[in-house]
Formats: structure tokens, sequence, C-alpha cells
């Protein structure tokens, strides 16, 4: 566990501050002290900081929020509440794509006369496949409210992100397609340990700022002074960024076409931007990557595409297709032949697997040999392919093929044997025994009526907080179920009453122990009380 908060550790850094240390610090810091809940480990991500729930509620006591009607909210998920409180407020909830890859904006758009489970499904990235309407760059949408993500921020508003800068694009293209103005108010919730200090020579003209802060324990109002962008700024964009995001491709080319300079990083040209549906084309191409094999002695080749034709090979072939008279080739090649010698090349030996046919007519005419017989005339060469003329019979070419071997029989270990047992031995069949007494099962608890948005990964974590902790979790979240296991009967019988009206997200789940352990316990019960009935009928005998 790290004692020094992340505050304290960049103001150690002094002069070497950069982006890139100040992410790795808040990482280290919150990973290390398990501040941080699904998805795991936080690297590279916006972390999903314990609180997170908390300070979505906090957000919805602003007057901002109260007053917004349409509200964008990034994808992440711990963002999750606070898009789910957004929806339940009755307001329209903009989610960006995620990583910009197939449009802008999604509209989420719930089902009609929906309940809370429904609303927290459409809050996840499942329900915003689901339960959503494409948003383009000609649409006209005015946004009152946008929530982002952090990773680090400081009370005056310079906000650092994971590092790929899409909460920044997505800024732009607001304000270029202007749903956004700089009145705009821009929110982050985080956790109090991400709140640090550095300085604003670290942010660049393309970073957004934000208005408020918002942690699981207070609400920071900041004084920013400085401006966010009015659009995309081309020369921080590269070329792959722009081959990748498909919606920036369709933005350069409506700018370029008003008059706007747009060139890119590094001052390289915009590429030739294609129609949409070629463009749409080139992306499906793009993922459509061959997969490689390796083949024997030569380089690695892709599956799906033939292999090169030999440059040097004598096959050519006019324009019908039909392959040369072997004669002209063999005029064309003659000079060369004389010039240089040719590498004659080996017959390929084949292999035969083929096992011989045992028919009448083969044991007819086929002659007992002994084994010393049969080794004297593979010796000479009689039989089987051998280079002797002598030897060759009038199969001549023929591969050799080998006799079939007799059946083996397999051993069986059990030599325990009943009078019941011979009797099966002799028509070839015996029946699987179990040995020693009947195997006690596994003490296991059933977990039903699992909401399909919820995660093992969340289960687990709902479960350790109530110091429930099985020996394996055994998950399907396609049937909403699952299954606890424990080493044994009593932490079982204590992690059950425990368990009792336990809930998550706000719907209670169904507890019960496996029915394989119910008739277990019942069996041992009737077991227990039959001996305890026969020592008593003992008892008044005697």
């Amino acid at each position: 566990m790290s004692t020094k908060t992340p505050a304290e550790s960049v103001i150690e850094l002094g002069e070497e501050v950069n982006k890139g240390a100040i992410r790795q610090i808040v990482w280290d810091y919150i990973e290390k002290n398990d501040l941080v809940e699904f998805p795991r480990p936080c690297y590279r991500r916006i972390p999903n900081v314990k609180g997170a729930a908390t300070a979505a509620e906090k957000m919805t006591s602003l007057d901002e929020f109260k007053k917004a009607q349409t509200v964008k909210i990034n994808p992440d998920k711990p963002q999750e509440n606070a898009r789910f409180l957004t929806l339940e407020a009755d307001k329209t909830l903009l989610v960006p794509t995620p990583r910009l890859r197939t449009g802008l904006f999604n509209k989420i758009v719930p089902p009609e006369g929906c309940n809370k489970d429904i609303l927290r499904i459409c809050a996840t990235t499942q329900g915003v496949r689901e339960h959503s309407e494409p948003i383009g760059l000609d649409t006209k949408i005015k946004v009152d409210l946008v929530v982002i993500g952090s990773v680090a921020v400081t009370k005056t508003g310079l906000r650092i992100g994971k590092g790929e800068g899409y909460a920044d694009m997505e800024y732009a293209m607001m304000r270029s397609m202007e749903a956004v103005d700089e009145n705009t108010v821009i929110i982050t919730t985080v956790h109090d340990t991400q709140v640090v200090d550095f300085p604003e020579s670290l942010i660049e003209d393309h970073d957004v700022v934000v208005d408020y802060i918002i942690t699981p324990t207070e609400i920071i109002k900041c004084n920013r002074t400085r401006k966010n962008p009015s659009g995309i700024i081309w020369s921080k964009i590269t070329p792959e960024k722009l081959r990748r995001v498909p919606i920036l491709r369709k933005l350069l080319k409506r700018e370029e076409a008003e008059g706007k300079d747009v060139t890119l990083k590094e001052g390289a040209p915009p590429p030739e931007i294609k129609t949409e549906d070629e463009g749409e084309e080139s992306d499906r191409n793009y993922q459509r990557r061959p997969f490689y094999r390796r083949t024997r002695g030569g380089p690695r080749r892709p599956y799906n595409r033939r292999p090169r034709r030999d440059r040097n090979s004598e096959n050519d072939t006019d324009g019908k297709g039909d392959i040369r008279d072997e004669s002209e080739r063999e005029a064309k090649s003659g000079d060369e032949e004389n010039q240089r010698p040719r590498r004659q090349q080996q017959p390929r030996r084949r292999r035969f697997n083929r096992r011989r046919r045992n028919t009448s007519e083969n044991k007819e005419n086929e002659e007992p040999r002994s084994g010393d017989e049969r080794r004297n005339r593979r010796s000479v060469g009689e039989s089987d392919g051998a280079d002797n003329d002598e030897g060759k019979s009038g199969d001549e070419g023929k591969p050799r093929r080998r006799r079939p071997q007799p059946q083996r029989r397999r051993f069986r270990p059990n030599n325990r044997r009943s009078e019941g047992d011979e009797n099966e031995d002799q028509q070839g069949q015996s029946p699987r025994r179990r040995r020693g007494p009947p195997r006690t099962p596994i003490p296991t608890i059933f977990v039903g009526s699992v909401q399909r948005s919820v995660r093992v990964s969340e289960l687990k974590s709902k479960i350790r907080e109530k110091n429930v902790n099985p020996l394996r979790v055994i998950w399907n979240g396609a049937k909403c179920y699952a299954l606890l296991q424990f080493p044994k009967m009593n932490e079982m019988e204590a992690a059950f009453d425990t368990l009792q009206d336990f809930e998550m997200n706000g719907k209670k789940l169904k507890i019960e122990i496996s029915n394989r352990v119910k008739q277990y316990i019942d069996e041992e019960q009737n077991k227990g009380d039959g001996e305890a009935q026969v020592a008593v009928e003992d008892q008044a005998e005697n």
C-alpha cells in the first residue's frame, strides 16, 4: 500500500513533471490502494474508482443539471450511474460512440413504460447498442451539459485524460456543429485522490478544461480562466488518427470545402477523401487482415491469398490461358541448357498408409511365410519395390502395402469378479463400477435473479463487502444466475445466513442452497433418524 498521495508525488517530481508521469502516479496509487472497481487493472483507462456512483448522485443537486434538457456523458464505466440518473430525470442523453469508430453520438431511447431496471440497462454499453439512435454531424442539437471522466484534475479546472484525446475531439466536434459554445458547463466526476496540482504549461490548445469537479465528498467549482477549443485543430491530427476515425474524415471534407486550413500534423497534406460508401468499404477491408500460415521450409503466407507464381517458371501461358506446347519450350530454352547446368529434380517420395484389404482372394494366393523367410526375401530384394530386376514381380511400381495387424485387447486392471461378472464378460460387456462410498457434494449456494447488465466482477466485489469469500464462483450471466462454492458445509451455511436480503442495483437476488446439497442433507438426516429408531428398538427389546 502506498502512503504518499498522488498530490504529494506530483510535487516531488518538480520540473520533470509531465502528463505521462502524472497518469502513472494516479493509476499506481488507486490500484495499489484498492480504490478502483471493475474493470481492472485501471491502467490506460478512466478509472472506475470507488464512490463514482456517489459523485454522480451529488451531480443531480446542481442547478445546471436541473435546468439542462440535453446532457452528453462519456461512455466510460465510472459515469454509468450518471447516465442512469440522467435517464431517470427524463432528460435527453447523448453518449459518444466508443473511440468514434462508427459515428459521433448515440441518442438513448428507452422503451415506453420501462422501469428502473430497464433504465439501468440502457445506461450500460449494452443498452447503448440496443436502445439508441445515431446522431451525425448534420443533426441540429443543443447540448446543455457535458459530463466527462478524468485521470487527474486541478482545482482550477485543468484536466488530464487517459491520453488518447477522444474527449477533447468530441468537444471540438460539438463546437464545429454548434451544439455547444464557450458557456456550456463541463463537469468531471473523480475520486478525491485524483485532485492534484500541476503547472498550466502542460495543457495544450486542444485540451478541454472543466467548470465543476465532483468527488464522493465535495463539489468543487473551478473559476477557470482558460478558454476551451473552438473546433478541431487539424495541425494536431495525425494521418493515422484520421484513417481510424471515419466521422473525422467527413468533418475534414466539409471544412476543406469551406476553405479552412486542414493541414495535418507535421505538415502532412490531407489525404484524398473518398465518398462515404467507399470510406466504409476501405475500413472493412483494413480490418479484414489475412491470417498467416507458415509453409514447411518456406516463408509465411496468408490463408486468404493464393501463393505467388515463381517468376523463373517456364510454364508460360497465352491470352487464353492454355499452356504452350512442350516442344516450343524445349526449343526456346535449348541454348540456356548448354550454358548452365540444370538442377535435376528428385522425384517426390510418396507414403502410402493404406492397409491391405483382407479379402478371400488374397488369402488364397498368399503363401505362408516364416519370419526368417520374409527377412531373407526383403534383403535379397524379391519383393516390395526393391531395385533388383530379378526380384521384381509383375506388380512393378505398385506401392508396398501393410498387412492388417490383429486388434489388441484392452487390459483391465480390475481383477475382482463376482458370479454375475462372468456372464457379462462372455457377452463382451461389463458395467462401470464406482469404488468407495458416494462422493459428498461440494457445498454450493445458488444466486439467482441476477440482472444481465451485472458483471461477475461486480458480484464478487459486492460479496466480498459482506465478508463472504467463496472457494470459486461459477458464472452464467446468460441465464442470470451464479453458483458460489465453499470448502466446508459450515462456511456455506454461514454465508447463506449472511447473504439473506442480498441486493444488487436495487433488486433483491434469490439466495438458495443448491438442490444436490439439499438432497444430500435430507438423506443424511433420514439416515440418522433411521439409525436412532433402530437403536431405540434394540434398547426396548433388551
